[in-house]
């Protein structure tokens, strides 16, 4: 990506892009922070087959990720000027950071789900899905820019397919997911499980 900025837009761009990354990249280390440190309990939980235990933690998680997801964004968005001349942009270079660091913050809520959903696709074993999602999502920028540059709709229509079928993927696996702790009791009781351990799933 900073091959094509750097080469299309010019070293005005690049040097705008990098003032801004480093806030940009707090905002998804946090959320990669949250899903790898869930990642453990909802791991350990599954070896014990406690899925209920599993899906309650998981579903705190994202919780987690959007409000913080929601914050950061807000944040990033209102103080981006100060925030960029923090980071030493001059006032050459001001206005495209700005505009680059508020774009990534009104994406960050969902953004930084897409972060945080490999780790949870790998620890429930579905790790070919997860490569498969990396792949796409990381060759999707490359053909967007490369058929730009190539005047070619074909290739950057490709890449916005790719980059689309990722995030569709990670959007309807969250709702799928995302009240799972429930269904999971419900079916414990339609199974007569001990009510003592129905109790401790819903802690």
């Amino acid at each position: 990506e900073g091959i094509f900025i750097g080469q299309i837009l010019g070293e005005g761009a690049f040097a705008a892009v990098n003032i801004a990354m480093p806030l940009v990249m707090i905002n998804f280390s946090l959320a990669d922070l949250i899903g790898v440190g869930a990642s453990v309990p909802i791991s350990i939980a599954l070896g014990k087959k406690d899925h209920a235990t599993a899906n309650n933690v998981f579903s705190c998680s994202v919780l987690m990720i959007f409000a913080t997801a929601v914050l950061m964004g807000a944040v990033m968005f209102s103080a981006a000027e100060p925030l960029c001349r923090m980071m030493g942009a001059d006032d050459v270079l001001l206005d495209t950071s700005v505009r680059y660091l508020r774009t990534c913050a009104l994406c960050s809520p969902l953004a930084s789900i897409f972060f945080a959903m490999d780790n949870y696709l790998r620890i429930s074993g579905y790790v070919k899905t997860s490569m498969f999602i990396n792949i796409g999502s990381n060759l999707a920028m490359p053909l967007v820019l490369i058929g730009l540059l190539l005047s070619s709709p074909m290739l950057a229509n490709l890449g916005i397919l790719a980059f689309s079928f990722s995030t569709l993927f990670q959007l309807v696996t969250l709702p799928v997911e995302f009240n799972a702790s429930s269904r999971a009791i419900q079916t414990l009781e339609s199974t007569g499980a001990d009510e003592n351990e129905i109790n401790g799933s819903k802690k």
